[in-house]
C-alpha cells in the first residue's frame, strides 16, 4: 500500500519533464521546421515556444531551434551575432541529453546540433573547433547507426560527411587526420540516394534537406549538372528563400542565367523573412553576366547591408569590371583600391579579386566580356567576341593564355571536345609556369573530358596535374574539384 501511495505521489507532484523527456516530431514541430526552412524564422520560433509551453517534455523543439541559430549565423556571417548565439550550443546539448536514451533521436539530435555549429565555426575561421565538432558528430552518428540501423535520418548527415571528406583538398589533410574519418563522394551520394528512395513511399520530415544536399554534392563534387538542375528546377520559390538561393545557384552554375535572375527578382520579401543580403550580390552577378551595368546598384546594396567579411572584395572587383566595360578607368582603379583595403581574403573568389588588384594588370575588355557572357551561359555571344582573333591578337602574356582558355571553355560547352582539348593543351603549355588559374583549370576540364570519354588514365593524369599546379588563383576550389575527380575515377 505504501509503495502504491509513493507512485501516486510521484505521478501527481513531480513535473512531467522530470519523468520522461521525449522526442516527438509532432505536426506543430513539423510546421515550425517548415517555416524555418523557408527562413520565416519568427513564425517558426513562435510555434516552438508554444510547443515548449504546452509539451515541456518534448525535446524536438530544441533541435529545431538550433536551425534558427545556424541559419542566422551562416547566412548573416555577423561575428558579433555568432559569439552571442554560440552560447546556446551547450545549453541545448545539455537539454537534449536528458531525453530517452532508447530513442534513435537521442544521439541523432546531439549530432545535428554539433555539426551545425561546426559549419558555422568554419565561416568564422575556427577551424580546430569546427573539425573537433565534426569528429564528435561523426562518432555520435556512427554509434547511432549501429544501435538503430533502420533509422533513415542517420544517412542524411553521414552521407553528406562522407562525400565532403572524399573531396577535402590536400592543404586540409591535417583536418582529415584529426577527424579520423574516411569516405568518398560515391559513398555519400549512395547514402543520400537511399533516403530519397525511402521518401518516395514514406513520410520523411527532412526530405527537402536531403534533396538539396544531393543536388549540391552532385553538382560540385559529382560533376552532374543535369541531376542537380532536375532536383531544383521545380522548387517552390514563392514562399521559400532557401529554395530561391538553391535554385538560382544551380541555375547560375549551369548556364541558366536568365532563369536565375528571374528567380532572384521574384523572390518573396518582407519582415517575416531573415534578411538574405547575399541574394542582392547574386542579382548583381547575374546582371553583370548579361553585361548589364544595372548590376552595380545590387552590389552596392549588398555592400551597404552585409555584415560579414566574405564576398566583399569580389563585390568591389565586379563593380570595377562593370566600370571598365563602361569605359570608366578611373572608377575601375577606385574599386581596385577598395578590393585591397576592405573585406577578407579567405575564400577563393576574394583571393582572386585581391590578386588581380595587387597585380596592377587591367583585364582586357574583350576577354572580360567574353568571360562574363560565358559564365552566364551565353555561349554564342561569348564566342562571337573572340571570332577572328588569335593568340597574336594580344600582346600581354596573361591575355594570350586567357584567350586560349576562354576558347577552350566555349568549345567545351558547345560539345566540341576535340577543339576544346587543343585549346586546353595550349593553355597548359603556355601558362603552367604563370601564377594564373588558366592552366590548372584547363587541366581539370581536360580531366572531365577524358572521364566522360571513359579514358580514365588520362582523366587521372590531368586531375593530378591540376592538383600539382602552383596557381595563385582559385587554388582551394580547383584542388577540391580535381580531388573529387580523382575520387570518382579511382580504380577505373
Amino acid at each position: 500500500m505504501k509503495q502504491y501511495i509513493i507512485v501516486l505521489f510521484m505521478a501527481f507532484f513531480i513535473p512531467a519533464s522530470a519523468i520522461a523527456q521525449k522526442y516527438d516530431f509532432n505536426p506543430r514541430c513539423v510546421e515550425a521546421y517548415t517555416y524555418i526552412q523557408e527562413l520565416r524564422l519568427e513564425k517558426g520560433r513562435a510555434l516552438l515556444d508554444k510547443e515548449k509551453k504546452e509539451n515541456p517534455s518534448n525535446l524536438i523543439p530544441y533541435l529545431i531551434e538550433n536551425y534558427i541559430d545556424f541559419l542566422t549565423t551562416y547566412i548573416n556571417e555577423d561575428p558579433d551575432q555568432f559569439k552571442s548565439l554560440e552560447k546556446n550550443k551547450s545549453t541545448r546539448l545539455d537539454k537534449l541529453k536528458t531525453g530517452d536514451q532508447t530513442s534513435p533521436y537521442y544521439l541523432y539530435c546531439q549530432a545535428e546540433v554539433t555539426i551545425q555549429w561546426a559549419f558555422s565555426k568554419l565561416k568564422f575561421e575556427e577551424y580546430v573547433g569546427a573539425f573537433t565538432d565534426v569528429r564528435k558528430a561523426y562518432l555520435l552518428l556512427e554509434e547511432n547507426q549501429k544501435k538503430f540501423p533502420d533509422f533513415i535520418a542517420n544517412n542524411k548527415s553521414l552521407g553528406m560527411l562522407h562525400a565532403i571528406v572524399g573531396a577535402i583538398p590536400d592543404q586540409y589533410k591535417w583536418g582529415i587526420n584529426m577527424l579520423g574519418m574516411d569516405g568518398s563522394i560515391d559513398q555519400g551520394l549512395r547514402e543520400l540516394e537511399s533516403i530519397l528512395e525511402y521518401s518516395e513511399t514514406n513520410t520523411f520530415v527532412f526530405k527537402q534537406e536531403v534533396y538539396l544536399y544531393y543536388a549540391f554534392i552532385a553538382l560540385y563534387l559529382g560533376h552532374d549538372a543535369q541531376t542537380a538542375w532536375d532536383i531544383v528546377k521545380d522548387l517552390d520559390t514563392k514562399t521559400n528563400l532557401i529554395n530561391v538561393f538553391c535554385k538560382a545557384s544551380v541555375a547560375m552554375r549551369t548556364g541558366r542565367n536568365d532563369l536565375a535572375l528571374q528567380t532572384l527578382q521574384s523572390r518573396p520579401s518582407g519582415s517575416e523573412y531573415l534578411p538574405y543580403h547575399y541574394l542582392d550580390f547574386m542579382v548583381g552577378l547575374a546582371k553583370a553576366r548579361k553585361l548589364d551595368s544595372d548590376g552595380a546598384q545590387y552590389f552596392e546594396r549588398f555592400l551597404k547591408n552585409y555584415k560579414g567579411k566574405n564576398y566583399i572584395k569580389e563585390a568591389y572587383q565586379k563593380l570595377g569590371w562593370l566600370a571598365l566595360i563602361r569605359g570608366d578607368k578611373d572608377k575601375y582603379w577606385e574599386y581596385q583600391y577598395y578590393v585591397k583595403s576592405r573585406g577578407d581574403d579567405l575564400i577563393d573568389d576574394d583571393k582572386q579579386a585581391l590578386y588581380e588588384a595587387e597585380s596592377g594588370h587591367v583585364p582586357n575588355v574583350t576577354l572580360l566580356k567574353s568571360r562574363l557572357l560565358f559564365d552566364g551561359g551565353y555561349y554564342k555571344e561569348a564566342l562571337k567576341l573572340l571570332e577572328g582573333k588569335s593568340v597574336d591578337s594580344f600582346s600581354d602574356k596573361k591575355d594570350k593564355v586567357e584567350f586560349t582558355y576562354r576558347a577552350g571553355r566555349i568549345y567545351d560547352m558547345a560539345k566540341q571536345p576535340d577543339k576544346a582539348k587543343g585549346f586546353y593543351l595550349a593553355t597548359i603549355k603556355n601558362g603552367e609556369t604563370l601564377p594564373y588559374y588558366y592552366a590548372a583549370a584547363s587541366a581539370y576540364y581536360l580531366g572531365i573530358i577524358f572521364e566522360t570519354q571513359k579514358d580514365y588514365p588520362n582523366a587521372r593524369k590531368y586531375y593530378q596535374k591540376c592538383v600539382d599546379s602552383d596557381n595563385k588563383e582559385y587554388q582551394t576550389s580547383l584542388d577540391g574539384l580535381a580531388k573529387a575527380g580523382l575520387n570518382r575515377v579511382k580504380g577505373k
